[in-house]
């Protein structure tokens, strides 16, 4: 995603509101040409579609504005919008469309449709959403425009222009690929497409062939600069380190000073050429310097992806799965697409001692491990990595989705790009998952997919049916922040980027000893630093900073390292036996799974509030059921107070010696939590907890008690009060006051007033559904109440 830190003034920006004095262009000036890259010349395109055709533009914009559009679409809550807004920015260009009659305004409408577009490419990273719009754009309007049986070669050219955007989007997408092979095509791909356009455009005359010709002139030019900076940035890696050893070899250079100067590339352009610039310098810095390459030789990726349960406990859990696999098992593979599990273990930790196996098992690290097929991830012809995949349950509400596979001899563009896999701005790339026939598009779609639909559909079903036909409750489930945990368990140093072990020269790559040793060689950054959510280049780790993590130095021998960022872990134990640096990663892995059990609570927060105030508006609508609703609040508060002991108990046990073994493990994981930032969530989650706690529910439901309670009293002493006016009544009937008419009429009088007090004070409280229904079921509940007292009577006479 490529984001512009400032407003620059010869690019295109966001659609402005039309001005008095911009009302299109005259009849001159369409003969006359176009120049690309004005500003002026692009508000006139917008302002001649909105004055003389009639377009709404800011439609068209908004058609490449899911971001910001995403909570008005009634399915935002589900995992996939794409089709919503496809078919929507559909018949948006459809309806625009038919105002465009001429071919010079259809031909604008296209220029305008690829600005919003280019727009929109500089703020998401949804490459795909954004090609797929375009697309659907150029298919919708040669249909409506009859292109294909009456061609226009303007129409035609301006339709090209935005195929040739999806062009240059993807080769960004497969920059983020990690990819030398894809991206190296890619711009291949763009730099002769550019080619074809230009000479296309030369063809032909006019104001939109004059455009084109400008835009795609400067875009071939950027593309080839692209090209020649990544060339040099690989030439670069390839040369072994020092000034000596450089010595009657050109060096790479990227001169950006005559570009800038007699060139008309936007400075989004030039900013990213020198970013590249920057690099190469970097790396040419770095290797005058007599630094040495990193190679991780040895080691080890998880991919852990958080997440919590809502509404189920782990008991529940733990047999709707295994009855889902038992299904699996008799009735053969589910539903197309459908991941179903090939194993599942009862304790995912059973070979993992560190974790103390007396505790409860709730307040034990323990629990379901449920082992699916192997993913694999196709990254391009040559390269294909293979993920072993599991869903671990615990009850502790510690739960992940985790991938993991092991590191051989990576150098640092490629495990760049590795940790660079988890984040949902990853290039698109072919993922799946054993014979399934569903494939997806980035590791993250696929973890998406498992969490937030498959698992789901298998907790919500009470057959646990593995091919997903569920008609039980919703499930809701509540993802953390994935994570990026990289064991390194040997590392070597190297005189250039992919180099063989052994060189020519019979020159060895030392071992790298410690931490301190690992740090100080080329590529180290990628370990301190988090994993990213863009790419400037294959080679943009070479400028990260490290100023951002936490370290955890001499964790157990001198030249131990464990560092922490916002979303990755590495582990530097280079003098340890591995069984003992495993240690070490166990606890680091349950410290990542942290996010999606603190989200999952803070979800059950929001929660209780919504619903208390959901209880308190309709307490206080005319009618309500408020018998209904005392008890709900009463549940609501039972819960909550449940739910604040069990959290309190678990927040407890993170600090406490008792959940591990060894007291040393212990003191691992509370340094952890603190470099991680888990302490400040957990106090944050803390004081959310104790805020809600102490709300005014509990008072609100003193009140309503007392009111309920001050209702039962006012109708007792309302039928007191008619028996003993009816009990005077009869005494002074039998005294002969007055006559029996008379006074039968006053008994019924004062029976009215006391059953038409009594059942105002209950209509009002309950309303009247629920009075009727309590009235009409009062016969068969004494009617019951008398059958059980007559049974329970026989059984003590028969027990007799």
């Amino acid at each position: 995603m490529n984001t512009p830190s400032e407003h620059e003034t010869d690019e295109a920006s966001i659609p402005r509101p039309r001005s008095s004095s911009n009302v299109g262009f005259d009849d001159e000036q369409l003969d006359a040409p176009l120049e690309a890259r004005s500003k002026a010349v692009e508000d006139q395109i917008r302002a001649h579609l909105v004055h003389r055709c009639g377009v709404d533009a800011q439609a068209v914009g908004d058609c490449f504005a899911w971001n910001g559009l995403q909570s008005d679409t009634e399915i935002r809550k589900g995992p996939n919008i794409d089709t919503a807004f496809l078919r929507r920015a559909e018949f948006e260009f459809r309806t625009q469309a038919e105002r465009a009659r001429s071919s010079a305004d259809r031909a604008m409408l296209c220029l305008w449709v690829r600005q919003c577009a280019w727009d929109a490419w500089h703020y998401t990273y949804r490459f795909n959403l954004l090609t797929r719009s375009l697309e659907r754009f150029r298919e919708s309007v040669r249909e409506q425009w009859n292109l294909d049986e009456e061609p226009d070669p303007v129409v035609e050219l301006a339709l090209r222009l935005c195929g040739q955007l999806c062009v240059e989007i993807g080769v960004e997408d497969h920059l983020k690929s990690g990819s030398r092979i894809r991206y190296g095509l890619a711009l291949e791909t763009a730099i002769q497409g550019c080619v074809d356009l230009l000479e296309a455009a030369e063809s032909l005359s006019g104001p939109i062939a004059a455009f084109v010709q400008g835009e795609v002139s400067q875009r071939l030019e950027y593309h080839r600069r692209l090209q020649e900076a990544e060339r040099a940035l690989l030439a670069q890696s390839r040369l072994e380190y020092g000034p000596d050893s450089a010595v009657g070899i050109e060096r790479p250079r990227i001169d950006l000073r005559l570009l800038a100067k007699h060139s008309r590339l936007t400075s989004y352009e030039l900013s990213k050429l020198n970013a590249l610039r920057q690099a190469l310098e970097r790396l040419q810095e770095a290797q005058d310097d007599d630094r040495l390459w990193m190679r991780v030789d040895d080691g080890r990726i998880v991919y852990v992806f958080p997440f919590g349960v809502s509404g189920l406990d782990f008991a529940t859990i733990r047999e709707r799965l295994k009855r889902a696999f038992e299904h699996r098992k008799e009735s053969g593979p589910g539903r197309s697409g459908q991941v179903c599990p090939i194993a599942i273990t009862d304790h995912f930790t059973a070979y993992a001692d560190i974790w103390e196996p007396h505790l409860p098992q709730d307040k034990r690290f323990d629990g379901l491990e449920v082992r699916l097929p192997t993913v694999r991830l196709r990254i391009d012809e040559e390269r294909t990595e293979e993920l072993r995949a599991s869903v671990r349950f615990s009850p502790m509400g510690v739960n992940c989705l985790r991938l993991e596979r092991r590191l051989e001899n990576v150098y640092p563009s490629e495990l760049h790009a590795t940790m660079f896999r988890a984040a949902r701005e990853h290039g698109a790339i072919e993922v799946t998952c054993g014979k399934t026939d569903a494939t997806w598009d980035r590791l993250a779609r696929f973890a998406r997919d498992v969490v937030l639909k498959q698992l789901p559909e298998l907790l919500a079903s009470e057959e646990g049916a593995c091919d997903g036909s569920s008609k039980g409750l919703p499930v809701t489930m509540l993802r953390g922040r994935s994570h990026v945990l990289v064991r390194v368990l040997r590392a070597s140093e190297r005189r250039r980027e992919f180099e063989p072990p052994h060189d020519g020269d019979g020159w060895i790559g030392r071992m790298a000893q410690d931490a301190p040793h690992l740090l100080n060689l080329i590529g180290a950054s990628v370990l301190t630093h988090s994993a990213p959510d863009a790419k400037e280049s294959l080679w943009d780790w070479v400028r990260l900073s490290d100023d951002h993590s936490g370290r955890i130095v001499n964790q157990r021998n001198e030249g131990d390292m464990l560092i922490s960022t916002e979303n990755t872990t590495v582990i530097a134990s280079l003098d340890t036996p591995n069984f003992i640096s495993g240690d070490l990663e166990a606890i680091a892995e349950f410290t990542a799974c942290l996010s999606g059990t603190l989200a999952a609570w803070n979800h059950e927060l929001d929660r209780y509030r919504a619903n208390v105030t959901d209880c308190i508006d309709a307490y206080n609508e005319q009618g309500a059921d408020r018998s209904a609703l005392l008890e709900k609040m009463k549940i609501e508060r039972a819960r909550m107070l449940g739910f604040e002991s069990e959290t309190r108990q678990v927040i407890s046990l993170l600090h406490s010696p008792t959940l591990l073994r060894s007291p040393s493990n212990a003191a691992a994981l509370r340094r952890l939590l603190a470099v991680s930032g888990v302490d400040e969530q957990v106090e944050t989650f803390e004081a959310r907890l104790s805020e809600v706690v102490a709300d005014q529910s509990e008072a609100t439901l003193q009140r309503w008690e007392e009111d309920r309670r001050q209702r039962v009293r006012d109708s007792a002493t309302a039928a007191v009060s008619a028996l003993s006016i009816c009990a005077a009544i009869s005494i002074w009937q039998a005294a002969g006051f007055w006559t029996p008419q008379a006074w039968g009429w006053a008994t019924v009088v004062v029976a009215a007033w006391a059953v038409t007090y009594v059942t105002r004070q209950w209509v009002s409280y309950n309303g009247v559904r629920a009075t009727a229904r309590f009235v009409l079921m009062v016969p068969f509940n004494v009617v019951g109440w008398l059958w059980t007292r007559a049974a329970a009577r026989r059984l003590r006479q028969i027990a007799k």
